[in-house]
């Protein structure tokens, strides 16, 4: 007896809605759309997926122009095609990230706070702290102010950019903080259309 195998390749892999690759490429697509500047390996968990599926179809996508993406620090992270600027990856590149996402959000609530006011509010140690702030002062997402020998930090711009991303992008910790958030941008954003008061 003869035992024909098919092996579905490259060519049957985009055939039709159907076909194994291009439903695991559309849910890689999806993923990317769902959750900008996330890393391959997290696609892989968040789907279930090989890294060498995922890896074929991310290649696809961006030879298609769907998707692009940016390397950041020790991963390379996926953004939905045309969409977003170099500003706007390098936000969601950050909000990606649990330390700097949670720095972020902390100093639009209490802007100008000291290294160490950061590593005791959000039970960082301080070397994680100093390391996530200088890496946010070279995206230039934060700002350092220096007074003698005191530095304190602050978010750069009015902070309510990144607001609308974390509100858009990341809701479960938009619902954690929404509230305090709110009051924070709204009281930055008084500050500049008014001088300050």
């Amino acid at each position: 007896m003869v035992t024909t195998r098919f092996i579905e390749g490259d060519a049957g892999a985009g055939r039709g809605p159907g076909g194994k690759g291009a439903t695991n490429r559309q849910k890689v697509l999806g993923h990317i759309r769902a959750h900008p500047g996330v890393h391959l390996r997290k696609v892989c968990r968040d789907l279930g997926l090989g890294i060498g599926d995922v890896q074929y179809h991310v290649d696809r996508l961006e030879k298609e122009g769907t998707v692009t993406s940016s390397r950041r620090g020790l991963y390379r992270r996926f953004y939905p095609g045309g969409l977003f600027g170099e500003r706007e990856g390098v936000i969601l590149s950050a909000l990606a990230q649990r330390t700097p996402r949670e720095v972020i959000l902390h100093l639009i609530e209490e802007p100008g706070s000291s290294q160490e006011h950061l590593a005791g509010a959000l039970a960082i140690s301080p070397p994680s702290v100093s390391w996530n702030l200088k890496r946010l002062v070279q995206l230039g997402l934060v700002e350092r102010q220096q007074s003698g020998r005191f530095s304190s930090y602050r978010v750069a711009g009015d902070g309510s950019e990144i607001a609308s991303f974390i509100r858009s992008f990341h809701p479960g910790v938009w619902e954690r903080w929404s509230s305090r958030l709110a009051d924070a941008v709204m009281a930055l954003s008084g500050e500049g259309n008014d001088g300050g008061r």
